[in-house]
């Protein structure tokens, strides 16, 4: 499961970045490249879907790493387990003839 929410966080950054990118600081972006307002693709409001869709990528992705994080589960080993361990060493596993 955490897999796979790694993934769709990745696929999502890769869209938010792109969305950004295609956005004009100025306010121009996609719109002005289209000209007229009168075309069929409905570019005057390009600039309102490209902000919402910003929004809604980052707000996605603050989400999933939100349920990433919650759905996390650490290893099971604990601090207080590891002084418990014994170490068990026996006689033939130690090297006894040593060159050099």
């Amino acid at each position: 499961m955490n897999t796979l929410l790694l993934i769709i966080i990745a696929v999502v950054s890769v869209a938010l970045i792109l969305f950004v990118l295609i956005q004009n600081p100025k306010g121009g972006g996609i719109n002005s490249e289209f000209g007229s307002a009168t075309q069929l693709g409905g570019a005057k409001r390009a600039t309102d879907i490209l902000e919402k869709g910003t929004w809604g990528l980052a707000i996605g992705i603050a989400v999933l790493c939100l349920i990433l994080a919650i759905s996390y589960k650490p290893s099971t080993t604990n601090v207080d387990d590891v002084d418990n361990i014994q170490i068990e060493s026996s006689a033939e596993n130690i090297p006894t003839d040593f060159e050099g």
